[in-house]
């Protein structure tokens, strides 16, 4: 019997941060921030809200599975540069991850003069049911999270974050595409781990897929609902060669479980289902060098960064 990776929070966290040390997704999302999100979100939030933004009231800012702070923290600098009040209200589950992005912020606190944070150690489910849609935002940032709505029906999802949004707001959303890498791989195998185990008794109760949402059933619902959106990509790149190093079984099998979604993958599959997802990897994935000159093996995904307006 296999259960979804978000069974055991403390292996997906570990599986989350083996996912980062092995690839370059921080790099090439903070690339983006750095390159386009002044001219694709700064520059409209400023054109819509010059008038009342920053002078007569802050610039609202929601932050949905925030983890560490790392890109939040990126785009805060750019609007801060055009927007002299800011409220930044963060929602993260991870404890720990929250603690980090607080410490960061207490550490470096000359760069966040004129931001207020809000902090909450909760989902976003949580957060919606305590709070519910009576606050408004200008931004909501959900970078990588968007596969974190849990059993809420994604199309209403996205019709809550819409309702969150002021009017002339922006949701910046990143999401795996459906054709390449992880997205093409865990929606290729959908039912890999289809048991949710009950917190109670440690039994396997509700059926669930450990399937992840990606940019095309956004966009879909987007396009439904004549929801105006552009949308930017980039490629993130995840160093694989431990998943087929004999000597290396931890780092590789903690990497296989977040890949596939998958709590203990190599142990609990069948030898049949293990060799079929190892040779769709093979089959997806290619050979860079590394520093050294020395080959490894990488497994792409291209990415969707989608600018939602309302």
């Amino acid at each position: 019997m296999s259960l979804p990776l978000t069974c055991n929070k403390d292996r997906w966290l570990e599986a989350y941060n083996m996912f980062l040390e092995n690839s370059d997704r921080q790099q090439r999302v903070g690339e983006w921030i750095e390159r386009e999100f002044e001219s694709k979100v700064v520059n409209i939030l400023s054109d819509r809200h010059s008038d009342d933004i920053g002078v007569k009231q802050p610039l609202c800012v929601l932050g949905i599975g925030s983890a560490e702070g790392n890109q939040d923290i990126l785009q805060l600098k750019q609007l801060k540069s055009e927007f002299s009040q800011i409220s930044a209200t963060v929602v993260e589950p991870s404890r720990q991850m929250i603690l980090q992005y607080q410490d960061t912020v207490h550490q470096k606190s000359r760069d966040f003069t004129g931001i207020e944070f809000e902090w909450y150690n909760q989902t976003y489910q949580d957060f919606i049911q305590l709070h519910g849609i009576k606050q408004k935002y200008h931004l909501i940032s959900m970078v990588h999270s968007i596969y974190c709505v849990g059993d809420t029906d994604l199309e209403e999802a996205l019709r809550e974050l819409q309702d969150l949004l002021e009017p002339g707001g922006v949701i910046l959303m990143v999401v795996l595409t459906d054709h390449t890498g992880v997205g093409k791989l865990v929606n290729t195998f959908p039912n890999l781990a289809t048991k949710e185990q009950n917190s109670a008794t440690n039994e396997p109760s509700t059926t669930k897929s450990n399937r992840l949402v990606n940019s095309t059933d956004v966009k879909s619902i987007l396009d439904k609902h004549k929801i105006a959106y552009t949308q930017s990509e980039y490629t993130e790149f995840t160093d694989i060669t431990a998943c087929f190093l004999e000597e290396n079984t931890i780092t590789g099998n903690i990497l296989l479980d977040g890949l596939t979604q998958t709590l203990d993958f190599k142990t609990s599959v069948s030898t049949d289902v293990y060799d079929k997802v190892m040779d769709f990897i093979k089959d997806n994935m290619s050979v860079r060098k590394d520093q050294h000159d020395s080959d490894k093996l990488c497994f792409d995904s291209v990415c969707d960064i989608l600018m939602i307006s309302k």
